[in-house]
C-alpha cells in the first residue's frame, strides 16, 4: 500500500513536543518526533501522530534557594487552549478500551499541522474511569509499572481504536522507540475481524506494516518488565482474540521471566532503523540478528533556525552583529530567568541537554582551578551556561544539579550559570545566542543528539566529543573535537589555546574573521542534518513495501 491522503503514515511516540507549554515532551525524543511531523507539513507528506495528552504534573523545573531541584505542576488548560476535541458526527468522541471486567473510556484531542498532517493526542482523564485510569495522565514517564504498562496500552491499542474510529487506514505504522509496540495486538484484531484471517496470518500480516526506530542503547531506555506483570494485562486482549496470553508477549520475552518493550518492538517490526551510524554499530553488537537500517536524524530547520541565517549572502558585518543580537536576547532571558546578568560581548559556551550520567556534564568541573583561571582572564572571559531537566525515573539527576548549581554559585560565580526549566522556548534562544556548543558524552552512548545540529543551523560552533551525528560531520576549521578518554583537559587545553584566541581575535574593524567563517562553515553543515533530509530517506528505506 502506498502512501497517499487515504493511506497516511501513523507515527507513534510516547512524547511530542509540538508546543512550548503543551506538557507532553520530556526531552530529545518528543522533540524530534514534533520536527519530523512539522517536516511532514511543510513537505505535504500525508502523515498522522498519535500520544499521549499528559497533564503536567511536575512537569516544570525550579531552582530552591538551597540550591536544589523542584518540580512544579503545569499550569497549561487543554479544554481551553489550542487542542481540539477529536468529534464524530457532530459530537466529541469518545471510545472504549475494553478489559477484563473494566471499561475504559478514551477521548482525544487533536492539532491541524497541515492540510496532511494532523497530530491526536489520547486521554482517559474522562469521568467515570476508574482513577488509577484517570491518574496515570498526570505526567509522562510518571507511575508505577502497572502505570507504565497501562499508558502504552493506551497509546497502542487505543491509537489504533482511534484510527479506526476515525476511518483512517494507514500505509505504515511508525512506532518510535518501544512504548507503542502493543498497536501490533489491536492491528491484529483488525485483521482477523475484517479479513478473516488466522492468528498467525494476521500477526504477520501486522508485522509487514511496522516500522521501529530505536533511539539508544542506554539500559534505562530500553525498559524491562516481570513478564507475569505483562502478561496479566495482555490476558483480556487475548481472551478477545481467542489465543493464549503467551502468543501476544512472547516476542518481548528475554527470558521467561523477562519482557522488554525493545526486544518487543524489535520482533514485530519488519524493518529496525538507528538514529546515527555509530548507533547502528553498537545497535548490531547489541541486537545482531536485525537487518539495521541507518538514517540519521535531523532538525526542522524552520523551528531551530533563525531566517536571517538562511540568508547566504549576508556580509561579515552583518552576520555578526545578527549574532550579537541573538547574544543579547539570550542575556537578557537568562537574566529574567535566574536575575543573574552577565555581558554578552564574552565568549558564552552552553551545555545544555537532558541531565543524564552518560552525558557527563560534571566533565568539564574536574579541575575547578584551572578551569576558573582560563575562563576569567581579564582580556578573555568566558561565561559558561548551563540548563537540563532531570528525568522522573533518575535520582541521581537531581543531584547532579546540586552539584553543578553549588559550582557555579562558590568557585565559579560571575562565571557560570545554571538556567532552569530548560524548555523550547530557552532552547530556541541557547543555540542562537551561544557562541559554542559543548557536548561531552561517553562514546558509544549518544545514539545521536540533536541539540548541536540546532547550534550549527544558527553559526554556534561546536566542541564535541565525537559520538552520535557528530561522529559523522567533518569538524576542519568548523569546530573543535574533545579526546574522549581526556576531555576536561582537551577541553582547557582548546578553550586556552584555540577557542578564546579565535574568538577574541578581531580585525581592524572589530570582527572576529576566523571565527566568523567558521560560524559560516557551520550553517552550511547544518545542511546535512534536516528533517528534510531525513523524512525523503525515510520514504526511499522505510516506508515503502
Amino acid at each position: 500500500m502506498e502512501v497517499n491522503f487515504a493511506n497516511p503514515v501513523a507515527f507513534f511516540c510516547a512524547e511530542f513536543a509540538i508546543d512550548n507549554d503543551l506538557p507532553t515532551y520530556a526531552g530529545g525524543l518528543g522533540i524530534l518526533s514534533a520536527d519530523l511531523l512539522n517536516q511532514s507539513a511543510d513537505s505535504e507528506f500525508p502523515m498522522i501522530g498519535i500520544g499521549i495528552l499528559y497533564k503536567g504534573k511536575h512537569y516544570m523545573q525550579h531552582i530552591a534557594g538551597s540550591g536544589a531541584e523542584e518540580k512544579r505542576d503545569s499550569e497549561f488548560d487543554h479544554d481551553t487552549s489550542f487542542l481540539r476535541p477529536v468529534t464524530k458526527n457532530g459530537k466529541t468522541l469518545v471510545f472504549n478500551l475494553e478489559l477484563e471486567n473494566t471499561l475504559v473510556k478514551v477521548k482525544a484531542y487533536q492539532i491541524r499541522m497541515g492540510d496532511l498532517t494532523t497530530m491526536y493526542f489520547l486521554s482517559t482523564d474522562v469521568d467515570g474511569n476508574p482513577p488509577e485510569w484517570i491518574s496515570d495522565m498526570d505526567k509522562l514517564y510518571g507511575g508505577d509499572i502497572n502505570s507504565q504498562i497501562r499508558q502504552q496500552i493506551l497509546l497502542g491499542v487505543g491509537g489504533i481504536k482511534l484510527i479506526n474510529e476515525l476511518g483512517i487506514i494507514p500505509s505504515f505504522y511508525h512506532i518510535n522507540e518501544g512504548r507503542p509496540g502493543f498497536v501490533i495486538w489491536e492491528i491484529t484484531k483488525n485483521l482477523m475481524d475484517n479479513q478473516k484471517l488466522s492468528f498467525e496470518e494476521s500477526w504477520n500480516a501486522a508485522k509487514e506494516k511496522i516500522v521501529y526506530t530505536n533511539h539508544t542503547l542506554v539500559a534505562a531506555g530500553n525498559l524491562t518488565y516481570q513478564a507475569g506483570t505483562v502478561s496479566q494485562w495482555a490476558s483480556p486482549f487475548a481472551k478477545s482474540l481467542g489465543v493464549e496470553t503467551n502468543s501476544l508477549i512472547k516476542d518481548g520475552l528475554t527470558d521467561p521471566s523477562t519482557f522488554s518493550i525493545t526486544q518487543f518492538a524489535l520482533n514485530i517490526s519488519k524493518k529496525q532503523q538507528a538514529v546515527s551510524k555509530i548507533h547502528a554499530e553498537g545497535a548490531k553488537k547489541m541486537w545482531p540478528k536485525y537487518n539495521w537500517i541507518t538514517v540519521t536524524n535531523g532538525i526542522h530547520k524552520g523551528r531551530w533556525q533563525d531566517s536571517d541565517f538562511r540568508n547566504t549572502n549576508l556580509t561579515d558585518l552583518e552576520i555578526w552583529n545578527l549574532h550579537m543580537a541573538k547574544k543579547r536576547e539570550l542575556a537578557n532571558t537568562v537574566q529574567k530567568r535566574t536575575g543573574i546578568g552577565y555581558d554578552p560581548e564574552r565568549l558564552v559556551i552552553t551545555w545544555a541537554r537532558r541531565l543524564a550520567d552518560y552525558k557527563q556534564p560534571k566533565e568539564i568541573f574536574s579541575d575547578i582551578t584551572r578551569l576558573k583561571s582560563i575562563i576569567s582572564k581579564p582580556n578573555t572571559p568566558v561565561q559558561i551556561l548551563f540548563a537540563g531537566n532531570s528525568h522522573s525515573d533518575d535520582p541521581g539527576a537531581k543531584a547532579l544539579i546540586e552539584d553543578l548549581i553549588k559550582i557555579m554559585s562558590t568557585n565559579l560565580f560571575g562565571y557560570a550559570i545554571f538556567i532552569p526549566n530548560y524548555n523550547l522556548s530557552l532552547a530556541n534562544n541557547l543555540v542562537s545566542g551561544s557562541d559554542v556548543w559543548l557536548n561531552t558524552p561517553k562514546v558509544g552512548l549518544e545514539a545521536s543528539g540533536t541539540s548541536g545540529m540546532k547550534a550549527i543551523s544558527n553559526g554556534v560552533i561546536n566542541c564535541t566529543v565525537l559520538d552520535g551525528w557528530t561522529y559523522e560531520a567533518n569538524w576542519e576549521n568548523t569546530g573543535w573535537t574533545l579526546d574522549p578518554d581526556n576531555v576536561y583537559a582537551s577541553f582547557y587545553y582548546l578553550l586556552e589555546t584555540k577557542i578564546t584566541s579565535t574568538y577574541y581575535s578581531r580585525d581592524e574593524f572589530g570582527l572576529p574573521k576566523k571565527w566568523i567563517e567558521m560560524m559560516r562553515k557551520s550553517i552550511k553543515l547544518s545542511d546535512q542534518f534536516s528533517t528534510e533530509r531525513v523524512l525523503e530517506e525515510y520514504k526511499k528505506l522505510l516506508y515503502i513495501n
